[in-house]
């Protein structure tokens, strides 16, 4: 609980700053938030220093201490399904294709370093599916992380492995055939709706004369 001499001084800070008054109330639950804030921040930064002093002595990591998200497929892990390491917190599959190199390391440390293929729907605008047929195909290339039964757990695409991903309007000639082809059946299909819609309104009109 924030102290009234505390409170008081925030209203100053916020006056200084901003050019106008601040409420008490609205200054006591503002600065009540900050201190929230740092509490959550300090006890972040505690349990991260104190992980870094377990890795001296677990060299190969250790069980997470709770519920987070794999830094690479962000997948939910807890104490049973995920392991930490100097590399940080990563799922069961994640942590093997990093131990047996199916993924580079810098992929837990630069997020922006790859997309995983759901991000090609909203980047590319390529389904899932799409950009699996692409892999086989060879257009794309991904690294893929398996399970315990040998099946896909998340397909990685490296920006540096797909240099036309990184620029989208430097793409390569097969994804442009690709996206030529698509819009040119995607065109076709609606003309063709069209033209059914057509008949079939011409088809109720005469159906109307002739009752008439």
């Amino acid at each position: 609980m924030l102290s009234d001499e505390a409170v008081k001084e925030f209203q100053e800070i916020y006056k200084k700053k901003f050019g106008k008054e601040i409420s008490y109330q609205d200054a006591y639950e503002s600065g009540q938030r900050l201190v929230n804030l740092f509490k959550i921040l300090w006890e972040s930064d505690r349990k991260d220093k104190q992980k870094q002093r377990r890795l001296k002595t677990e060299l190969d990591g250790f069980p997470v201490d709770g519920t987070y998200n794999c830094i690479v497929c962000h997948t939910y892990i807890n104490e049973t399904t995920g392991w930490y390491d100097k590399y940080g917190q990563k799922c069961f599959p994640c942590r093997r294709a990093v131990k047996e190199k199916v993924i580079p390391a810098f992929v837990c440390k630069n997020s922006d370093s790859f997309y995983m293929i759901w991000q090609l729907k909203s980047y590319f605008n390529i389904h899932p599916q799409t950009a699996r047929k692409l892999i086989r195909q060879g257009v794309l290339k991904a690294r893929i992380i398996t399970n315990d039964n040998g099946q896909p757990h998340e397909y990685i695409l490296l920006k540096k492995e797909n240099p036309d991903l990184v620029d989208p309007e430097r793409r390569s000639s097969a994804l442009k055939s690709y996206h030529r082809n698509r819009d040119k059946v995607f065109k076709k299909q609606i003309k063709e709706d069209k033209q059914k819609f057509r008949a079939e309104q011409e088809k109720l009109l005469k159906r109307a004369k002739s009752k008439n």
